[in-house]
């Protein structure tokens, strides 16, 4: 039996991602255009860098996002993921801010960045319905042994990571030019 994923996302952060994206590399490639028909340039590679950087920026904002699988649920924030298997989740709440926090055995909260509190949250109501969303699968019987309590690792953010990468490669070849 396939394995059954829910990722729970806002819907806004959906269409920032998407629009910033393309917006930004638009922009990053009009410069690129333009250092294919003047020869390579330090204001287009500067351009290019910020334009790189803002993307990688926006990407790691909205690719923040709550996953559950069979085994438990993993709060995707811009830099640090959390996996907790269900068994060792108290609660899951959204507090006073509209914050969605996962509380687990050992005290440790963890807030999911994607759905932290906010004006529009507060009439959408997208926070508390990923709160149920999250206790119904906790309800649910699994067998959950060999899994460690909670594991923390770094957020894997492909086009951010070479956004990042290539911003950083433009900022030095922009730096050696101008020298």
């Amino acid at each position: 039996m396939p394995e059954r994923r829910t990722v729970l996302r806002r819907k806004s952060f959906v269409v920032m991602s998407l629009f910033f994206t393309t917006l930004l590399g638009a922009f990053a490639l009009v410069a690129w255009v333009s250092m294919a028909e003047s020869g390579p340039d330090e204001d287009a590679l500067s351009v290019m860098a910020a334009m790189l950087g803002g993307i990688a920026f926006i990407r790691r904002i909205a690719g923040s996002c709550i996953v559950l699988d069979e085994k438990g649920v993993s709060v995707v924030n811009p830099v640090f993921t959390h996996d907790v298997p269900y068994r060792y989740v108290v609660k899951v709440e959204s507090d006073d801010g509209g914050t969605l926090t996962v509380t687990t055995t050992q005290a440790v909260e963890i807030g999911a960045f994607g759905f932290a509190g906010s004006l529009i949250d507060h009439f959408v109501g997208s926070t508390d319905r990923a709160v149920a969303q999250i206790n119904a699968r906790r309800s649910e019987r699994r067998d959950l042994r060999g899994k460690s309590p909670v594991v923390r690792r770094y957020t894997r953010a492909w086009v951010a990571d070479i956004c990042s990468v290539a911003m950083l490669v433009c900022i030095f070849l922009a730096v050696t030019m101008g020298g």
